[in-house]
């Protein structure tokens, strides 16, 4: 019994010499540039040593060589095609074993550690990802972006990890899957991105969901993450968050400073100003719109947002018509009266709103909201309507 107990010790102690051995050999070959030879000694050392981090190190290394080698003779002739096409997939699943084996592995000497060669892995695998991405091919493009992110986060390059995860979102959500398209805006946010894209998004699915209390943690999340001067559409969300929620003070509040912050900027302003038209705060909203059309009285947007304000009032002045009406106070004739009244003040609101639309469309005839909003003011107005307008709308109902 004891002597067979010695047998199995010796035959024990004669594999792991083999498997050291092995490494040793990997790690010369390697040292040597004879990287063909390295792989073939390197997949035949893994066998049985799947749970060996310095094993799935080395072959992270070895494989990692073979990248670069057929790299380098595509560079010398793009006509060459690699025998180990996923060389860099292999290299990469390699590191990441290791150190999942291992935490605090060391490698031999001239060799990479496991979080060095994840970085040097993360570059090509993305590459990898666009290619397949553009190729149609979503499945595969969503695996390589998954990993690229994951080095990216081993090598602590966050914002290359957040700008990952953000395409692996956006393939999700050309897939439908709305589940892992939030799951990977999550881990967006997760990493303190820098960009507005993933918090706007995350706010777009809570207010979708109807999740206000989601709405308000998303954004205060991102005025913490976002620096201020790239802050302007996160602000901008946020105006859109207390109309959504009845906050009109506030809502009011946060334009006047807004508006004070991006007075120079007359995109921000037409933003600004579209907010309180839809919260019929017009007479602030026509301020804001002054205050661009003073930077720029040819933008299109500006122009357009004037003749909103003063349509949305003349609707407005509508409903007020018809609530007369229906009203029980006064007499007929007297609320009849009244009507006249306001139908006067909404016919000289529709001029405004005419002229402004008029030049919005001259500015820009490509506007789909604003040539609706034209040809209903001008059947409004019993004006002609010209044939190129009429057509543009009705191509719209097509």
């Amino acid at each position: 019994m004891k002597k067979l107990f010695v047998l199995a010790l010796m035959a024990i102690m004669a594999i792991g010499s083999a498997y050291s051995q092995s490494l040793e050999d990997v790690w010369m070959n390697l040292r040597n540039k004879q990287i063909g030879k390295a792989r073939k000694v390197m997949d035949a050392a893994m066998v049985g040593n799947e749970q060996n981090a310095q094993a799935w190190l080395m072959k992270g290394n070895t494989y990692l060589q073979v990248y670069q080698q057929d790299q380098e003779r595509i560079k010398k002739d793009p006509a060459y095609v690699s025998r180990t096409p996923d060389a860099i997939i292999i290299a990469n699943e390699a590191f990441y074993q290791a150190i999942s084996l291992d935490g605090n592995i060391v490698p031999m000497t001239g060799m990479l550690g496991p979080i060095e060669g994840q970085a040097l892995c993360a570059d090509p695998v993305y590459t990898m990802a666009q290619k397949a991405a553009e190729a149609g091919d979503i499945e595969n493009a969503i695996k390589y972006y998954n990993l690229a992110a994951r080095d990216f986060k081993a090598a602590k390059s966050n914002l290359n990890a957040g700008i990952t995860y953000y395409e692996v979102a956006q393939l999700y959500k050309h897939t439908g899957d709305k589940a892992n398209y939030k799951t990977m805006l999550n881990e967006v946010v997760k990493l303190k991105y820098p960009g507005s894209e993933a918090y706007l998004d995350l706010y777009d699915l809570y207010k979708e969901e109807k999740d206000t209390v989601n709405c308000g943690k998303i954004l205060k999340t991102a005025i913490k993450n976002v620096p201020e001067d790239k802050r302007a559409d996160i602000e901008a969300a946020e105006l859109d968050y207390f109309a959504m929620t009845g906050q009109i003070d506030k809502l009011n509040a946060t334009c006047d400073e807004m508006a004070a912050k991006y007075e120079k900027s007359a995109p921000v302003l037409a933003l600004i100003a579209n907010h309180l038209v839809n919260n019929a705060q017009y007479e602030k909203a026509e301020s804001v719109i002054n205050k661009g059309l003073a930077i720029d009285p040819n933008n299109a947007d500006l122009n357009f947002q004037m003749a909103t304000r003063y349509f949305f009032e003349a609707i407005a002045n509508q409903e007020l018509q018809d609530q007369t009406m229906k009203s029980k106070e006064g007499s007929y004739m007297e609320r009849a009266e009244k009507v006249n009244a306001l139908k006067e003040v909404q016919k000289g609101i529709l001029q405004n709103a005419h002229t402004w639309s008029e030049k919005a469309y001259n500015l820009n005839p490509n506007d789909v909201n604003n040539n609706v909003m034209l040809q209903q003011i001008k059947v409004k107005l019993l004006l002609p309507v010209p044939e190129e307008l009429k057509a543009k709308v009705d191509s719209y109902r097509h």
